[in-house]
């Protein structure tokens, strides 16, 4: 049995793929960290499951989807950091999803159930749920992003027993620590919150907040100087003083931005 793994963020992946191996289902364990590559690698694997990203930087996982409407459609797992529409485009087909972030319980029970499909032989009755989903997504008005995406006003953390609320108004800048965000707020205070940071960005509103490099996100307004480093490097400074680099995959967005010119 061959898995593939979709997910343009590499912790994701590294996670995801470290459940496989501890599940002793298989060997054969492969990864895709684009939309593209996705769909080159399911043409040429042909996989038996996918766990599927649904929001990636080149395309969306629906959008991979569409490229591969083949006799050949594998078990799909989607993996998502979105709720409300697309549990209930999920739900109402019948079909399984892994709400970001997700439990390890709740990953072997979706891999086990996607095994179980495929030793039952439902490869039909899946691919039509597939393109009755997509029909579903299809017929909307507006895409699902645009219809569902809420971008955080506050942050839910917990810490011991307790839960408690941090506003997205009082972030200054967010750095990362492994599969986990640094959130520090404009009292001087750090807070710790379970997500990567590719998740994190498209939950924020990309007029306040914006990202600089793969463990950094900077609130605009208090970027202070955006300094040339000679080569086409920048650094970026805060009101506060804190530097930061900007580094070259995320240089053009950036710099757009904030109306400088690309040289």
């Amino acid at each position: 049995m061959k898995i593939l793994i979709v997910d343009d963020e590499a912790l994701a992946r590294k996670r995801i793929s470290k459940l496989i191996t501890e599940a002793k289902v298989t060997d054969y364990i492969f990864e895709a960290s684009s939309g593209k590559e996705a769909i080159q690698s399911i043409l040429e694997l042909k996989p038996d499951i996918i766990f599927l990203d649904i929001q990636m930087t080149d395309m969306t996982g629906f959008d991979v989807l569409k490229k591969i409407q083949t006799p050949y459609i594998p078990t799909i797992i989607f993996v998502t950091a979105f709720d409300h529409f697309a549990v209930k485009a999920f739900e109402v087909q019948a079909i399984d999803f892994l709400l970001k972030p997700f439990k390890k319980d709740r990953f072997f029970e979706a891999l086990h159930r996607g095994i179980n499909r495929i030793r039952l032989n439902e490869r039909e009755a899946f691919a039509s749920k597939i393109n009755n989903l997509i029909q579903f997504l299809e017929n909307e008005e507006t895409s699902l992003l645009e219809k569902q995406h809420k971008y955080l006003e506050r942050i839910v953390l917990k810490l011991g027993k307790k839960y408690y609320f941090v506003e997205t108004k009082d972030v200054k800048h967010i750095t990362s620590s492994a599969y986990y965000a640094e959130i520090y707020t404009y009292s001087g205070k750090k807070h710790i919150y379970r997500i990567s940071m590719s998740d994190f960005i498209k939950k924020l509103d990309p007029k306040e907040f914006i990202r600089i490099n793969r463990s950094t996100i900077l609130r605009l307004k208090e970027i202070k100087e955006v300094i040339t480093e000679g080569i086409g490097g920048y650094s970026i400074t805060m009101n506060d003083g804190k530097s930061f680099s900007l580094t070259k995959t995320y240089k053009a967005s950036f710099l757009k931005k904030i109306d400088i010119k690309n040289s």
